[in-house]
């Protein structure tokens, strides 16, 4: 099965005002480095943070809301009987970002950032269609994703990474109107 989100959460304020608190104050450290590479583009220091903190939400919104449907839509398909109304508490996903300073086909600098999300997803009025057990399509539904994200910094299994919000509603979609199978 294959799913694709169309019309994705791209840049939720919840997302975006912890990325940036996170950029400007608790962790700047951490991202002191890909800064000065991003200076070096002529952006300038205020235009390297935006571009940083821009790409960042973008890239976190994106991955938590593809994850989130996927991991909802095969936690469904495991459900011998699909209410119209479904609660669950999905396994944690990790959206990392990769950023590659390259000098022509080298790569110069690589550096990851890994996020934690952990979440409650909520399907109310959930219909769908199924052909031989397998989910190919929603007839109505909405859902709502209830979030916890996290910072790990570079180690995806960093023991205590830095909360950035504990269960903030930031998806809130019209299932039929944005999920598509091919």
């Amino acid at each position: 099965m294959k799913v694709s989100l169309t019309n994705p959460v791209v840049k939720p304020e919840t997302i975006d005002q912890a990325i940036t608190d996170l950029v400007t104050s608790s962790h700047r450290d951490d991202f002191r480095e890909i800064l000065a590479w991003t200076i070096k583009t002529g952006l300038g220091e205020k235009g390297a943070r935006e571009q940083l903190i821009n790409t960042l939400t973008t890239c976190v919104s994106k991955e938590l809301s593809n994850g989130l449907v996927q991991v909802t839509i095969q936690e469904l398909e495991g459900e011998k009987e699909i209410k119209a109304c479904y609660e669950q508490t999905l396994q944690p996903i990790y959206p990392r970002i990769d950023f590659i300073v390259k000098s022509g086909a080298f790569d110069v600098w690589t550096t990851t950032y890994w996020f934690k999300v952990m979440s409650t997803v909520k399907l109310d009025n959930l219909s769908v269609r199924l052909k031989k057990d397998e989910i190919t399509g929603f007839q109505s539904g909405t859902m709502q994703a209830f979030v916890s994200l996290a910072y790990c910094g570079h180690d995806k299994g960093n023991p205590d990474p830095f909360t950035l919000f504990e269960e903030k509603k930031v998806l809130d979609v019209k299932l039929s109107d944005v999920v598509r199978f091919e």
